[in-house]
């Protein structure tokens, strides 16, 4: 460090080589899928199950997206992306309208986000003051906010006993105005927008006294229109997948609702209420609890049934454009003889997915089929993905590893049908004895052998995608000799990192890992055409999936004679 102590200008140098920050996280997943509210096609960070919830709602009749996010986290997953879907042109935000003492309209309270969610949502108004009103939404089961001493004022100007002493103008807001407090983006409702409708009553009569009705109605779900555009989104709007793209960090995709989720019989209507049942003043009536849910129960939308293979081709094309991704898909459950898995596994010849069955049973809050329902095994695996790679690293497979929260499998399968889904790469999940529901496959979907497995995949990308960010200081820099070698330092020493944590194979650093960038793999044209080469070779952990234990049997005692591991079927 220089001291100075006489006034000018000074040079100083400094070392400035690129620093590894090392690996890129490769546990944080992409979910797309069908939920009860939220923003549409858009894609919101989640880094909790209540998160979700409160952004999104807890578990529906229609879709699987709650319990695969919740299978998420449950099984280790601790950041996730979410896009909810449905159709844009017929999801409607439910809303109310609150009167003033003139009986005219006066503040409109509009749903968050689309939904007939919202139909679940209660108003209620207390007058406090001649110009002051308490707003209280209940959302069941638990979701409750209170707004006091809200005001219809916009400004500060007809009550100089709350101007500050200087600085006021006559278009001050007022601090409890109605829209700046219930529409703020920090501080504001989570559960409606308002909309001052502008009475023509003076105030302050148009201070509201009781809304039109005590709950929201007309919001919709927009899921009988719902398509496979909606899910993948390659052409026009960004929708499902596509909003899924401008978020670097995910690594791991799942659309569990590409499954088909199949409607609850629809309850009978109850008896008609008395005449005078459930009437108000002024005319207006609000139906009563047990009416009203069964109105909404035979108002549900149900979207058609999934073109589920379009739907997957789409993750997978998605995973294979954007390469650093890895999809986790899932086998239609309907589908429980061997030959009609493997038939739906046959088209798919891709590195970047991975298909997992069957279905998996867990705790349902609906009780739509008692107290388990069968539900797309995505999810989970997707946890299972991100906690094998946080506690271990991406290079292990995410194989032979517990599955929580979920209490049974669909379909028990014995060794014989393993044995035939393994060796046509479906990943299975099986119940073993004493050890509880566990992943028992590690395949990609690949034909190619040097690709078979989900850790190659997915360490390779890994590594493709940490040298990309981390030689990005490269680009423009002069391409000489001073540049090549600066890459080959780069690269060697973030692979020399991973050799020293165990991500990769071989006794020593050069059988683990390989890197060239010198004149060889740059001729005089690439470097005129601005381009440089590092030829890199790696070689990664390869899973033992057949220990094989050799016992013999000597005179006197059983011992182990050797062993064997084989990494192919």
């Amino acid at each position: 460090m220089y001291t100075y102590s006489t006034p000018g200008v000074y040079f100083e140098q400094f070392d400035i080589e690129p620093q590894i920050v090392g690996p890129l996280r490769t546990d944080i997943a992409g979910f797309v899928g069908i939920a009860a509210r939220g923003p549409l096609h858009q894609a919101v960070r989640v880094a909790s199950w209540q998160q979700f919830v409160s952004t999104f709602g807890a578990h529906i009749p229609q879709g699987f997206l709650a319990y695969a996010v919740q299978g998420f986290f449950e099984n280790g997953g601790r950041l996730c992306w979410v896009v909810r879907v449905a159709d844009p042109k017929t999801a409607r935000d439910g809303w109310a309208r609150l009167l003033d003492d003139a009986g005219r309209p006066t503040l409109r309270l509009r749903a968050s986000s689309p939904g007939s969610w919202s139909r679940q949502l209660s108003v209620s108004v207390i007058r406090t003051a001649t110009d002051r009103f308490t707003l209280t939404l209940r959302l069941p089961p638990d979701q409750e906010e209170t707004w006091a001493n809200l005001t219809m004022r916009r400004d500060l100007a007809a009550q100089p006993n709350l101007r500050p002493q200087a600085g006021l103008t006559p278009q001050a807001e007022h601090p409890r105005y109605v829209e700046k407090v219930l529409n703020d983006s920090q501080t504001g409702s989570r559960l409606v927008v308002a909309e001052d409708l502008g009475s023509t009553t003076p105030a302050p009569g148009n201070t509201p006294r009781r809304p039109e009705y005590e709950w929201l109605r007309w919001g919709r779900d927009g899921l009988a229109g719902l398509t496979t555009a909606h899910f993948v989104g390659d052409a026009g709007p960004r929708w499902g997948l596509a909003a899924l793209e401008p978020v670097d960090e995910i690594a791991i995709v799942a659309a569990p609702d590409a499954m088909s989720a199949p409607a609850p019989p629809m309850p009978a209507p109850p008896p008609p209420p008395p005449p005078d049942c459930g009437s108000i003043p002024n005319g207006l009536v609000t139906p009563t609890p047990d009416a009203r849910q069964v109105r909404d129960r035979q108002e549900e939308e149900w979207p058609p049934p999934p073109d589920s293979r379009a739907i997957q081709e789409g993750v997978v094309a998605h995973c294979e454009r954007l390469r650093y991704r890895f999809g986790v898909l899932d086998i239609p459950d309907h589908l429980e003889r061997t030959e009609a898995v493997l038939d739906w596994r046959q088209p798919f010849t891709s590195a970047y997915a991975a298909l997992y069955h069957p279905w998996l049973g867990v705790p349902d809050p609906l009780g739509l089929a008692g107290q388990l329902r069968f539900v797309p095994p995505s999810g989970h695996v997707a946890g299972v993905y991100a906690l094998t790679d946080l506690s271990a690293g991406v290079h292990k497979p995410p194989a032979n590893e517990v599955v929580a929260a979920a209490n049974d499998v669909r379909f028990r399968l014995d060794d014989a049908e393993h044995g035939e889904f393994n060796t046509g790469g479906v990943n299975v999940i099986r119940v073993y004895p004493g050890r509880g529901l566990r992943t028992a496959g590690a395949r990609t979907l690949s034909a190619d052998s040097q690709w078979r497995y989900v850790n190659v995949r997915r360490l390779l990308s890994m590594i493709e995608a940490t040298l990309d960010r981390d030689t990005q200081w490269m680009v423009f820099e002069p391409n000489a000799r001073e540049l090549r070698r600066d890459m080959e330092r780069v690269v060697r020493s973030f692979l020399d990192q991973l050799w020293r944590r165990g991500m990769l194979d071989g006794a020593s650093a050069d059988d683990a890992y390989s890197v060239q960038c010198d004149d060889a793999t740059n001729p005089p044209q690439d470097a005129a055409d601005g381009r440089i080469t590092c030829l890199v070779g790696v070689l990664p952990p390869w899973p033992a999936e057949f220990v094989v234990v050799r016992i013999g049997r000597t005179r006197n005692e059983v011992e182990t004679l050797g062993q064997g591991v084989g990494g192919d079927a």
